[in-house]
C-alpha cells in the first residue's frame, strides 16, 4: 500500500496543528522538504483525511533503518503501533 493517496492529504490529527506553526526548522532537511511539500498541497485546496496511522507527513520518513534519526519522535512512535496493528492497511 502507497503510503501517498493522489489528491488527497492524509493527516493524523495533530498534524492539523503543526502545520499552524511550521516553520521549517528543527527536524531533518528531509522531513522539512516533505512537509513544506504537504502544506503546499493543503494550500492548493486539496481536500484534507484525518487518519489514525502514519500519514503524508510521516509514511515518507519510514522504513529504512537510517532513517529513523530523520523522524520526529512522535511518528516513529506511531509507526512502530502501527506495523504492529492489522488496521494499518500495510
Amino acid at each position: 500500500m502507497s503510503w501517498k493517496t493522489c489528491g488527497i492529504v492524509r493527516l493524523r490529527a495533530h498534524h492539523l496543528l503543526c502545520i499552524l506553526t511550521f516553520a521549517g526548522k528543527g527536524y531533518s532537511p528531509a522531513f522539512v522538504a516533505n512537509m513544506a511539500g504537504v502544506v503546499a498541497r493543503i494550500g492548493a485546496g486539496e481536500p484534507i483525511e484525518v487518519v489514525a496511522g502514519p500519514d503524508d507527513i510521516c509514511a515518507p520518513l519510514e522504513g529504512a533503518a537510517t532513517r529513523i534519526a530523520m523522524r520526529p519522535p512522535s511518528c516513529a512512535a506511531t509507526a512502530k503501533r502501527c506495523a504492529r496493528s492489522p488496521a494499518c492497511g500495510r
